[in-house]
C-alpha cells in the first residue's frame, strides 16, 4: 500500500489543542517509518512514502516556527533595521543563514551538551542577542570598508550559531535521528526557516529604505522606536530566562 488516510473525530476541547502532536508509526514490510503531524486529525491525513511529502511537511514546520517564534522575529527585524544599504543587508542575512544552518545541523546530530541548564542558557543568549542587535540598529555608520563588512559578517555568523541552537530545540520535537527521509526533512526545515526570515526582510527593509529616502527624520524615529520596543521586550525575557537558567544550575 503506497498511501492511506487517518482521521479522528475526537475533540476534547483542551487548551491549544490545535497544536496537538501526533506520532504515527507505519510498520511497512522491511522498514518501520515514523510520521508526525499537528492538530486533531479531524480532516483526513494522507500518509505516503514519498520523499517529496516529507519535504513539504518540514517546509511548513520551518516557516511556521520562525514566524511564531517571536524572539527570532524580533532579532531578524532589528537585523534588517540596522542594514542601511542593500549590500549590508545581504552580508547580514547571509551571515545569519550560515550560522544557524551550521549549528542547527550539528546540534541535531547530538553535538551539544545534554545538561538541563543548556536550553535555558541558549534562550537567555538569544534574548541578549536581540538587545545587542537592537542597539546596533540605532547606530548610523557608513561601513564602507571591506574590513567592516567582514567583521559584521563574522559577528552575525556567531549570533546565527546561537539562534540555530534555538531552532534545533523545536526540530527535535518533530524529527528524530532515526526518522525516515531525515536529510530531506532537515534540509526542508532549514530552507523554510530561510523563507520565514526572507518574508520579514522583504516586508521591513523596503519600508525603512523608502522612509530614509523620503524623510530621514521619519526613518530615524521609526528605527529608534522599533529598536527600543524590541530591546525592552528582550530585557524582560533576559530577566525571566536568566532566573530560569540560575534555577537549573
Amino acid at each position: 500500500m503506497e498511501q492511506y488516510s487517518i482521521s479522528s473525530s475526537l475533540a476534547p476541547g483542551l487548551p491549544d489543542q490545535k497544536n496537538t502532536a501526533n506520532l504515527i508509526l507505519d510498520y511497512r514490510p522491511g522498514k518501520t517509518q515514523v510520521f508526525r503531524s499537528r492538530g486533531l486529525l479531524q480532516n483526513p491525513l494522507i500518509i505516503t512514502h514519498s520523499n517529496l511529502d516529507a519535504i513539504k511537511i518540514f517546509l511548513r514546520e520551518g516557516v511556521t516556527h520562525i514566524l511564531e517564534g517571536i524572539d527570532h522575529v524580533l532579532f531578524v527585524l532589528c537585523l534588517t533595521l540596522g542594514a542601511f544599504t542593500l549590500p549590508l543587508l545581504l552580508w547580514r542575512a547571509t551571515g545569519f543563514t550560515i550560522g544557524h544552518s551550521i549549528s542547527l545541523t550539528a546540534v541535531f546530530f547530538g553535538m551539544i551538551p545534554t545538561a538541563s541548564w543548556f536550553t535555558p542558557l541558549i534562550e537567555l543568549g538569544i534574548a541578549i542577542s536581540i538587545i545587542y542587535i537592537a542597539l546596533l540598529a540605532t547606530r548610523k555608520s557608513t561601513l564602507d570598508s571591506s574590513g567592516s563588512k567582514h567583521t559584521i559578517f563574522l559577528g552575525i555568523c556567531m549570533l546565527g550559531l546561537l539562534h540555530g541552537l534555538g531552532f534545533s530545540f523545536v526540530l527535535h520535537e518533530i524529527l528524530k535521528i532515526n526518522s525516515p527521509n531525515i536529510w530531506q526533512s532537515l534540509l526542508a526545515f532549514n530552507l523554510e526557516v530561510e523563507v520565514g526570515q526572507t518574508l520579514i526582510v522583504i516586508t521591513v527593509w523596503p519600508i525603512i529604505h523608502l522612509a530614509r529616502r523620503w524623510h530621514k527624520s521619519t526613518e530615524l524615529r521609526l528605527r529608534y522606536s522599533i529598536s527600543a520596543i524590541c530591546a525592552a521586550i528582550a530585557c524582560i525575557w533576559t530577566l525571566n530566562r536568566g532566573y530560569e537558567f540560575v534555577n537549573e544550575i
